[in-house]
């Protein structure tokens, strides 16, 4: 069968689920979409460092559409079940949806071998910032596009808007994480902050995956690289790190403190060639079926309101100095460096240098007028 546009995702996990949910809404292979994701699911339950063994589990599901891969990400680097790929219809498209490590899809839109993939602004930005003319100040999708300054024709196309089910919220709240620094309990430091990390030469544990991310935002820290973050935290007296923070659940079982505001804020994105976008009329449909989000759009501003009051509602004192919901969602600085509306009709997908200032002004305090006022909301 011919296929009309590629697409690259992640081949398991959180994302990995929510995307086939989110084509399972738009496709006829609905039934089937939906057995693969159940599948790909008891992949985690049966992964063996011996390949015979997880082989059986394979053979058991007896699906086409499944493969084996090592779980680079876990100490025993494990086999398990993997999304391999299928062919799904969207209205009359064609889709081919093919199985990938998350970063590898950002990767192959830069070698001009797929048409759109799903992946986080972490992955984004820790293989693709040397694209970027000032990637120190890059901390949220919105000005990504906006500072890409070297050839490439990888753009964000806007918020995947993913959600999964969150139990404080009692609800589905879309996959934001924040990159936040976090500590011991056993003594709040309500000084703790990277400057004070820095100046004093205190060793940062950090995912090795987020090294030199880290490095970019953070010029002169001393990163420590480790498989757990948490749990090297934990291990060591006065131990800091930064983690990927969702729900808090985990920092708040194993009494650790979360400081200040996140490094930067991540979720899942539709990346696509827009060179290819521009060219082919179905990728720009399949698009239009997908809606992504704009970053100062209504509905991802409320997204991001409710991922931060669950978020604080789960930690509760266990956030310490915890800024204000909007302090993290835009500044007046931020837009000065790209981060300002883009639509998809919008040009290369990069926010105009035309944007004037008042009109920048009314768009943040309108944006933060409306976080304030849905924080303030009682939960329901």
């Amino acid at each position: 069968m011919a296929y009309d546009v590629t697409c690259v995702i992640p081949r398991w996990g959180r994302t990995f689920e929510n995307v086939m949910k989110k084509f399972a809404t738009l496709s006829p292979d609905k039934v089937e979409l939906d057995r693969v994701r159940a599948l790909v699911a008891t992949g985690k339950e049966h992964a063996s460092a011996d390949p015979a063994v997880a082989k059986r589990h394979l053979d058991r599901l007896d699906c086409p559409y499944l493969t084996l891969a090592p779980d680079r990400k876990r100490a025993e680097r494990c086999y398990r079940v993997a999304f391999l790929g299928m062919e799904i219809r969207v209205d009359d498209l064609v889709v081919r949806l093919e199985g990938d490590e998350p970063h590898n899809g950002s990767s192959l839109i830069r070698l001009d071998e797929v048409d759109l993939t799903v992946v986080g602004m972490d992955e984004l930005l820790s293989m693709n910032q040397h694209f970027l003319r000032r990637p120190e100040l890059v901390r949220k999708w919105g000005m990504y596009n906006y500072n890409i300054d070297k050839d490439t024709d990888l753009r964000i196309a806007g918020s995947a808007n993913l959600k999964s089910f969150n139990r404080i919220a009692g609800r589905e709240i879309t996959d934001f994480v924040g990159f936040f620094l976090i500590a011991n309990r056993e003594t709040v430091d309500y000084n703790l902050g990277y400057e004070k990390l820095i100046r004093h030469g205190v060793p940062i544990f950090v995912k090795g995956r987020y090294e030199g991310l880290v490095h970019t935002l953070l010029p002169g820290s001393k990163t420590v690289p480790v498989e757990n973050v948490e749990d090297a935290v934990l291990a060591h007296k006065g131990g800091v790190g930064i983690e990927i923070i969702q729900s808090g659940t985990t920092i708040k079982e194993k009494g650790l403190t979360v400081y200040g505001p996140p490094l930067f804020l991540s979720e899942s994105l539709y990346v696509a060639d827009y060179r290819r976008y521009l060219k082919n009329e179905k990728l720009r449909r399949l698009l239009a079926y997908l809606k992504p989000l704009g970053y100062f759009d209504r509905e991802h501003i409320l997204n991001y309101v409710a991922w931060f009051k669950a978020l604080a509602a789960n930690l509760q004192d266990s956030w310490i100095n915890k800024p204000l919901p909007g302090e993290i969602f835009c500044t007046l600085d931020e837009m000065k460096n790209g981060l300002r509306p883009y639509r998809l009709r919008t040009r290369g997908w990069v926010p105009s240098d035309d944007y004037k200032v008042d009109e920048a002004v009314a768009l943040v305090l309108k944006s933060l007028a409306l976080i304030e006022k849905e924080y303030e909301k009682p939960q329901v």
